[in-house]
């Protein structure tokens, strides 16, 4: 029982989820001559790196990890990988299989940034101290494992409970913001150097038979007299990694990496101007890069004597995403505040492409599955791209005006792009590329744009903004404006700003603000807050509505989903699903959401990737499993009817009353294999519902009562 609680495998547990995200920031790496193995903003990066590299596999959340921030990496003598992440604590990976295990959560620091093999020994570095693992020669048997953790109410002589670095030599030198401190092996006698050459050092090694280490001051070696400094950088730096080979001293910096031969600075030289993280001798020098923390640098490698290579992970191009969209074929789009767009095609191959107009944010699918893209920039406006044949068409206000800047997106059943832009008015280009102006009194350009329209079944526009959910009814007739109407709905909001809106079967519309979500019922808005309801949180970013009618609540704590007709919430958190955790608190982390109803995915876009959760249920080759309920269905308690455990190719079900007479004709969610029947003002009695398919048709019966 006690291993079940302290030890427990995670690959496999977020069943339905996969996530990507961006590998180009690397934080840590180890590996043999063949093999590089990165520790990533975005996960572990597997690479084959002879004769050429190559991506062999990248775990992330979705795999196992605990997170997908990780610090850092080591092998044990089994060739296991040891992550240490920010936020999750200790990873352990069996490369081979795939299997990954969380490390005893409960007895270890959630961030680990450094680690170090001795042996059976496993030394980490947290900012709570250094704790010591003994493995016992069994590194993947944890439940023998003894965890020692030192600090400084423990050991004063520590210095800090901060630990950077820790270097197993004749002895351990451990590195902390305020000093370096020698132990030895039995951590019997400690002694700390306070200030050896700045303030904290975050890497020790040995050349020849000195000790070299590194600090924000520069590098220095230690005499007997003290340590002296050997190169001085000109300003405060952020070391990262300190190594030998061979003659050669390689001192990886955030302003680059040093090289040099020689205990003085005229022998050390710049070879490389890069945010360089982490090192790797192999045939050829490999350092894994940092850079922007969205997008990363990448690697960089060089065989002796030829220029440097660059390398750079197949993965998202930003690990922020603005917004994003699926086509029916499975094809994932996504924009990443206009640095650019990724495509993700339904085998999970990522591909990196860009617009013919600049700072894409907002991203929709037409009828004919063509992606209209909306920009935010004075020479933006919306650009379309045909997937078919690769062409893109431009639609602008001018070469350069606040038109172009577009604050809200939509579209239409009709195939007609709203939007709202930087001038403060609406404009409607239908599928013919006509043009019609709404003029609204009292919209104003929202800071930063990203908000969003939504359409009910009668055409009407339902625009959020930060006045309140606008309506404008053009009355069927678009380019017709004798007829149109509008209005601003505030009152009864639990909040002005709508950031997201939706429709359901219903034409309810449902909205999302930073202080709950509610629904207008035509007369008047119905509020939704962690006090009356099931959501997560009262700050919801998005908001949709599948084909059953759920509603799909994105927070700043996760997903909630409402089913309208069960009465009931699902909720969705890092830690009970697959969803991409916001281990650094970001302000507004889950930012974009969408839906296929056809292929039943979601898609939850966040800071740091993008979350895909699997809701299509398996199909059923015959009726045997059809259920109905809510039945009795009661008027004015329950909300509708279900009929799931539809067989594979259901195509429709009608609602009969009992002598024959048509009622109603549902539509089929295909994900879910499920239909619902939402009954408008029908008399109590018994029903027959008729699932209909091309081999013959199934009749089950439901009661109507009234209360």
């Amino acid at each position: 029982m006690a291993a079940l609680l302290i030890v427990f495998l995670v690959a496999g547990s977020t069943g339905g989820w996969q996530a990507y995200t961006n590998t180009n920031f690397v934080s840590g790496m180890v590996g043999t001559d063949s093999v590089l193995y990165l520790a990533t903003n975005g996960g572990v990066v597997v690479l084959d790196i002879v004769p050429a590299p190559v991506l062999r596999r990248t775990f992330v959340n979705t795999d196992g990890l605990p997170t997908n921030r990780c610090l850092c990496i080591g092998r044990d003598d089994a060739g296991d990988l040891w992550v240490g992440t920010d936020g999750g604590g200790l990873a352990v990976i069996e490369p081979d299989s795939g299997r990954v295990w969380q490390y005893r959560p409960n007895d270890l620091a959630l961030r680990i940034r450094t680690l170090t093999w001795d042996g059976n020994r496993l030394l980490c570095g947290s900012d709570q101290g250094l704790y010591v693992i003994e493995t016992r020669g069994t590194p993947l048997d944890f439940d023998d494992d003894s965890i020692v953790r030192f600090t400084t109410a423990r050991v004063p002589e520590l210095l800090s409970d901060q630990i950077l670095c820790v270097a197993a030599l004749d002895e351990y030198w451990v590195g902390t913001n305020r000093g370096v401190v020698a132990v030895d092996r039995g951590f019997t006698t400690w002694t700390p150097y306070r200030q050896p050459f700045g303030d904290s050092v975050r890497a020790v090694t040995m050349w020849h038979d000195s000790l070299l280490l590194a600090t924000e001051e520069g590098l220095a070696i230690r005499e007997s007299t003290g340590f002296r400094a050997v190169v001085v950088f000109s300003q405060p730096t952020e070391v990262y990694e300190l190594a030998v080979s061979g003659p050669r001293i390689y001192l990886a910096t955030q302003a680059g990496l040093y090289e040099g031969d020689g205990a003085d600075s005229s022998r050390f030289s710049v070879i490389l101007n890069e945010d360089a993280r982490a090192l790797h001798f192999a045939d050829a020098l490999w350092v894994g890069c940092g850079g922007s923390e969205l997008y990363g640098s990448g690697l960089r490698y060089a065989f002796s004597g030829q220029s440097w290579n660059s390398y750079y992970n197949n993965c998202i191009w930003s690990a922020a995403i603005s917004d994003c969209a699926i086509r029916p074929s499975g094809d994932i789009y996504l924009c990443h505040y206009g640095s650019g767009i990724s495509w993700v095609n339904p085998a999970g191959q990522v591909s990196v492409m860009w617009s013919v107009l600049p700072v894409p944010v907002q991203v929709r699918v037409d009828s004919r599955g063509w992606l209209w893209f909306a920009h935010f920039a004075g020479d933006g406006g919306l650009a379309a791209y045909n997937p078919v044949d690769g062409t893109w068409l431009k639609v602008q206000w001018g070469t350069s005006s606040s038109w172009n800047i577009i604050d809200a997106f939509g579209i239409d059943q009709y195939d007609t792009k709203w939007v709202f832009n930087g001038g403060g008015t609406v404009v409607a280009v239908d599928s013919a590329l006509n043009r019609t102006v709404f003029e609204v009194a009292g919209l104003a350009p929202p800071p930063g744009g990203l908000y969003e329209f939504a359409f009910d079944s009668r055409g009407r526009a339902w625009l959020g903004l930060t006045v309140g959910l606008v309506m404008i009814d053009y009355a069927g007739t678009l380019h017709d404006q004798t007829d149109d109407s509008d209005t601003v709905l505030a009152g009864g909001l639990p909040s002005s700003e709508v950031r997201s809106v939706a429709v359901d079967g219903q034409d309810r519309v449902w909205v999302a603000t930073p202080q709950g979500a509610a629904m207008w019922t035509g007369s008047s808005f119905q509020v939704f807050t962690t006090a009356n309801s099931g959501i997560l949180s009262n700050n919801v970013y998005r908001v949709r509505v599948d084909a059953s009618d759920r509603v799909w609540l994105l927070t700043e704590a996760g997903l909630s989903i409402f089913d309208q007709v069960a009465r009931n919430w699902t909720s969705f958190t890092p830690q009970n699903s697959g969803l991409i955790a916001n281990t650094q608190g970001f302000v507004g982390f889950y930012s974009a959401l969408a839906l296929s109803n056809e292929l039943g995915l979601g898609l939850v876009g966040t800071q740091r990737g993008l979350s895909v959760y699997d809701y299509a249920v398996e199909p059923e080759s015959t009726a045997e499993h059809l259920r109905v309920y809510p039945n009795p269905c009661i008027l004015g308690v329950h909300s509708g009817v279900v009929i799931d455990g539809l067989p594979y190719d259901a195509t429709s079900v009608g609602v009969r009353t009992i002598d024959g007479r048509p009622v109603a004709e549902l539509r089929v969610e295909t994900a879910r294999h499920e239909a619902v029947w939402r009954p408008q003002k029908q008399a109590s009695g018994l029903y027959l519902l008729v699932v209909y398919t091309p081999r013959g048709v199934r009749v089950e019966r439901v009661a109507l009562v009234s209360r």
